[in-house]
């Protein structure tokens, strides 16, 4: 096949079109490490780029399929991890065709426990799994460590990385072992980079005769095998802090609700996150089941772990969280310290809200 059958292949007419091509191939890492600015110039001009070559440039975009994302890669700021701006922004998911989020968002700074209350069916659960793009936001921004994880071009499994996730219901798999659970996560991502890393390297000679910027090897310093000895470490690790070691090759229908969300937080802390988001994570739970949960949260706040909780406990907010955020009706209608937030509440709603529940 010759040059000119191959731009007809891939879509390109002119050469003018084909150094476009070469630079989305060259330039655009899909991990965003680049900054805010330099992505609005190309955004602008892929917006404005015939459909068909949108097509073409899609493919390519995604570096991370001949290159494995590392942790350096990922801007990190010591100040603000999430920042929300929900500024006039729809999401489809709470009810079809009516808003989830109406007003502005917010800001969780590094270190910060925030704890989400509201009544049921207000949002809550929906604003929780937007920031992690379980459910795609249809407007605004969610700026994690410095990158729009709501924008389509960023891969979200590089971010979600960072970001552990406590559901209300456990979701462990109950095919498979406590300590199975616990590693499978940081097993499978560290085998993928590692394949990615093998792939890169046995194309590079190929892939570095059509790139302007000539790339290099990848340095490969484990195996496949170490990758699971570690994880099998760090698993025993958590499960002793916990003190369920015992339980670590059984499976979780034989455990206690409490001792399987204990598992689910660690299985979340396995994969070392910036912030874990927790869904409700008592409510599920025996009453005499919930102060053991609610205790490993309060070491891991001691700790300075970032944490947006969804929660009902008023007493576990009032006592632990930096800053509470109420919403009702997909409205963010009152935010605050504990002190401010449960002593001198200001909005009408809130003031109700307190009333029946405290």
């Amino acid at each position: 096949m010759n040059f000119n059958e191959i731009k007809e292949l891939i879509g390109i007419v002119n050469d003018s079109e084909l150094k476009y091509f070469q630079l989305n191939t060259g330039d655009v890492n899909i991990s965003m490490s680049k900054s805010d600015n330099i992505q609005l110039g190309e955004n602008k001009q892929i917006s404005s780029a015939p459909v068909q070559h949108e097509e073409t440039v899609k493919p390519v975009q995604s570096k991370e399929e001949s290159e494995p994302v590392s942790e350096t890669k990922t801007e990190k700021k010591e100040g603000n991890i999430i920042k929300s701006p929900i500024v006039g922004t729809f999401y489809e998911s709470l009810k079809p065709g009516s808003p989830a989020f109406k007003k502005k968002g917010d800001t969780v700074k590094k270190g910060e426990v925030v704890c989400v209350i509201g009544p049921s069916g207000s949002g809550k659960s929906t604003f929780l799994r937007c920031l992690n793009c379980m459910e795609d936001p249809t407007g605004g921004q969610i700026i994690f460590n410095g990158v729009d994880i709501a924008d389509p071009k960023v891969d979200i499994n590089i971010h979600r990385r960072h970001m552990g996730m406590v559901f209300q219901h456990f979701n462990l798999y109950n095919n498979k072992t406590v300590i199975q659970n616990i590693m499978l996560a940081p097993v499978y991502v560290r085998c993928q980079d590692l394949k990615k890393a093998k792939r890169h390297n046995l194309l590079l000679p190929v892939t570095n005769l059509f790139r302007k910027e000539k790339q290099t090897k990848q340095e490969i310093t484990t195996t496949k095998s170490e990758i699971i000895a570690e994880a099998h470490a760090k698993a025993e690790e958590l499960l002793k802090r916990i003190g369920l070691e015992d339980k670590a090759d059984v499976y979780p229908s034989t455990l206690s609700g409490g001792q399987k969300q204990r598992v689910a937080i660690v299985r979340a802390l396995a994969m070392n996150p910036d912030v874990i988001l927790f869904d409700e994570p008592t409510s599920a739970l025996d009453p005499e089941m919930v102060g053991e949960v609610l205790d490993l949260m309060k070491a891991l706040a001691d700790e300075g772990m970032t944490m947006i909780i969804v929660t009902h406990e008023m007493g576990f907010a009032r006592e632990v969280a930096n800053k509470v955020v109420f919403i009702d009706d997909g409205q963010i209608l009152e935010s605050g310290t504990p002190e401010e937030f449960f002593g001198n509440p200001k909005n009408p709603r809130l003031k109700d809200f307190l009333s029946k529940v405290l």
